[in-house]
């Protein structure tokens, strides 16, 4: 299984680089703009930053599900919808910025794991999967979603 690090960070950002503007996923409604944007919020969250959002998970995501998704024995599900209660709540995981500013988030974040700094966020839904875990989660989740856009 890839790691993210800074070789797969610089093909991750090349790929979504290769993502037209106007390009139409295969599923769902993200484009290649939201796209980047999400995945700044993901990163984000995971480093501690953006808005924290409440545990949403349970017994079951913590010890079923979430092994089964980081081993890749689960795949992640197309058009998962943000909960009911927290786009109430005005979540959208989604943070503005480009490619550049996403090239620097994972600078940043690769230079924190690097250094022993980072003290990663609970996953809203498998809980506390510490550095490794989010390793595996950000490439499986930047997989699946260059899957939708085809690159």
């Amino acid at each position: 299984m890839e790691h993210l690090d800074t070789d797969y960070a610089e093909r991750l950002v090349a790929r979504i680089g290769r993502i037209a503007p106007d390009a139409v996923p295969k599923w769902g409604v993200l484009r290649r703009n939201t796209l980047i944007e999400h995945l700044i919020w993901v990163i984000g969250f995971s480093m501690g930053r953006n808005s924290q959002m409440p545990f949403l998970g349970n017994w079951f995501t913590v010890r079923i599900v979430g092994p089964l998704f980081l081993r890749g024995l689960l795949p992640i599900p197309k058009n998962l919808p943000i909960p009911k209660k927290l786009r109430k709540a005005g979540v959208t995981m989604r943070e503005p910025g480009d490619l550049d500013t996403l090239r620097r988030l994972l600078e940043e974040y690769l230079n924190l794991v690097q250094a022993d700094e980072l003290r990663p966020a609970p996953h809203p839904l498998l809980g506390d999967i510490g550095i490794d875990g989010w390793d595996r989660l950000h490439v499986l989740h930047c997989e699946h979603h260059l899957r939708q856009f085809g690159v």
